[in-house]
């Protein structure tokens, strides 16, 4: 029987995710959760405006949604890459769905290079498509994303290349990442990828 269900669950590992999810969903709250709870509604409340609508942010999905996920990502995050296809599938079938995502370069230089061209990127392509298909081909680029791969993916979806090497040497990227790192401190976020 050991093997037959271990068998099973290697073939359909997305029974672990499905169990796991309602058992976190059913599980009573534990002393101290209210609170918890409370506390994050509050620094959801007094950094709304950073968290949802800021300058320095990506826009995917229904820009006008009813639901609002902030996503924390890192382009050289496996997690992340892996996530992906799930954050696509969650904005294909629900089209209320407004999802932000948040620069958050904490795994190398590389990271923090590709970072700041998608931040770049985000200044030129308020509609987010570019910036989406940038992020899309970064993500699931083989190898370590950096300044280069990141440059050759902006160039490949029709960015304007001056702009975007002047915009990535100019204060508001600063700003954008300082943003995104502030904001994921607020929240307790150490790693990618990571939603609120």
């Amino acid at each position: 029987v050991e093997r037959i269900v271990k068998d099973y669950l290697v073939r359909n590992p997305a029974v672990l995710r499905d169990a796991l999810a309602e058992m976190i969903r059913k599980r009573p709250p534990t002393a101290g959760q209210g609170a918890q709870d409370a506390d994050r509604s509050a620094a959801i409340a007094s950094h709304s405006r950073a968290l949802f609508d800021s300058a320095h942010q990506a826009t995917l999905g229904n820009p006008q949604g009813d639901v609002t996920l902030v996503a924390f990502v890192d382009y050289n995050c496996g997690y992340c890459k892996r996530a992906l296809d799930d954050m696509m599938a969650l904005i294909k079938s629900d089209p209320k769905l407004r999802v932000v995502l948040k620069e958050m370069p904490v795994l190398s230089q590389g990271s923090l290079e590709a970072a700041q061209v998608g931040a770049a990127l985000t200044m030129q392509d308020k509609s987010g498509k570019r910036y989406l298909d940038f992020h899309q081909k970064l993500l699931t680029g083989r190898g370590q994303a950096d300044k280069a791969r990141a440059l050759a993916v902006a160039k490949e979806v029709g960015a304007d290349m001056p702009r975007l090497e002047k915009d990535m040497a100019s204060a508001e990227i600063k700003l954008a990442l300082e943003e995104s790192m502030k904001l994921a401190e607020v929240f307790g976020i150490q790693g990618t990828p990571s939603y609120v």
